[in-house]
Parts: structure tokens; C-alpha cells; sequence
């Protein structure tokens, strides 16, 4: 099974954290990283719009794309949230693998250790 990257915006940071917790505690994902608030300038209903909002970064396995959209929207407060998938074409095997084998809902078998930086 392959690995995508997910890139979604959202304007509050703790909303964020709470929401991608959700999505690794449900399997949706392996891990999330949010980072700093940057400002964001958008046309949205005929303005320009200035916002805080903090990015998140999700690594999944690619299972189902529309499922995982859906799921995120359910959680977030825009109408039309930024969500957007990237395929992987290649990294550490060891990290996809522990990416699919963690977000996975009928784990075939568990890898020793916990994540990628137990090594550190």
C-alpha cells in the first residue's frame, strides 16, 4: 500500500490539534504536524481576506481519498477548507511502512517499536 501527504489550513490551533488527534486516534492517520500561524490572503464571496491560519501536514496510507476529505471537513469550520492529497513516490522504507501499518484499521501485524523517532 502506498503513503499520501495531506495538507490542510485551519484558523484555530488548538481546533487543529484537537482534530488531527482525532484523526490519529481513529486510524485516519499515522501522524499530523501543525505549524506556526502564517497569514493567509484569499478571494473568498468577491473580498480579499486576510487570516491567521496554521497549517497541518497528515501522513496516511492512500485507502480511501474520499473518505479521508470527508472525514476532515466533518471537523472543520470552513465551508470550503483547503484539503489537498499528494502521492508519495518514494522515502524511507521503514517510515512508509510504519506510516501504513500504524494508520491501518486491520493491522496484519504490529512492527516492533512505537514510531520513527524511537531511534533518536
Amino acid at each position: 500500500m502506498s503513503v499520501v501527504v495531506v495538507l490542510f489550513s485551519h484558523p484555530d490551533p488548538e481546533e487543529a490539534e484537537s482534530l488531527v488527534l482525532a484523526l490519529v486516534e481513529e486510524k485516519w492517520v499515522a501522524c499530523g504536524h501543525i505549524l506556526p500561524a502564517g497569514i493567509s490572503l484569499y478571494a473568498w464571496e468577491g473580498k480579499t481576506v486576510r487570516d491567521a491560519e496554521v497549517n497541518v501536514i497528515l501522513k496516511a496510507p492512500d485507502r480511501d481519498r474520499k473518505a479521508l476529505v470527508d472525514r476532515i471537513r466533518k471537523g472543520h469550520p470552513y465551508t470550503v477548507p483547503e484539503i489537498l492529497i499528494w502521492p508519495v513516490s518514494d522515502g524511507n522504507p521503514d517510515y512508509l511502512e510504519w506510516v501504513v501499518m500504524t494508520a491501518s484499521k486491520d493491522r496484519s501485524r504490529p512492527r516492533s517499536g512505537t514510531g520513527p523517532e524511537e531511534n533518536r
